[in-house]
């Protein structure tokens, strides 16, 4: 795939898997703040706060995705940006939660998932490549053909999808 396809599909994809995350969170934010409890990162008390707190970032990666598509060029620094620092986030908090074996769920799109595994590790760390090489291949150039941008666009949506289906579909297979 020519690098001027590879930002549009990287964009759909991060912004297909946070905006599901986004509204899985926001369907039932307090399940979402009771399944971080088992982390112990936060006092019980600020657990729906850090929640929120999750929520709204994700929703402003979402957010800085669609000014982005909108032509916006600085969001989409903010986009990949953002994207790449809740990844990063996301990651450590896995890699705590397997050094310490605790029994914390992945809650990630707001439904409960597996128990946090390696394969989350994996997961989050493809999502940073991407946003990481659609930040990187942003860079002005020639218009790309509308019909490859479509393409590359349906398929990060589709990439996003199956991502955010991951925990079911190793369940399938287990």
């Amino acid at each position: 795939m020519p690098w001027e396809y590879l930002v549009p599909g990287a964009a759909a994809l991060l912004a297909t898997v946070f905006a599901v995350s986004a509204f899985g969170k926001l369907r039932d934010l307090r399940a979402f703040a009771e399944s971080l409890e088992p982390l112990r990162l936060v006092p019980r008390r600020l657990l729906l706060p850090a929640a929120a707190g999750v929520l709204a970032a994700e929703t402003a990666v979402v957010a800085a995705f669609g000014g982005y598509a909108m032509g916006v060029e600085p969001a989409g620094r903010a986009a990949f940006g953002g994207a790449l620092a809740l990844l990063g986030v996301f990651t450590a908090v896995v890699v705590f939660s397997l050094r310490r074996r605790t029994s914390a769920r992945c809650h990630c799109f707001g439904r409960p998932g597996a128990v946090y595994a390696p394969r989350h590790v994996v997961r989050n760390a493809g999502l940073g490549a991407a946003a990481v090489l659609g930040a990187l291949a942003a860079v002005p150039g020639s218009a790309p053909e509308p019909a490859g941008v479509l393409v590359a666009v349906l398929t990060g949506a589709v990439v996003g999808v199956l991502v955010t289906a991951m925990d079911d579909v190793a369940e399938l297979f287990a």
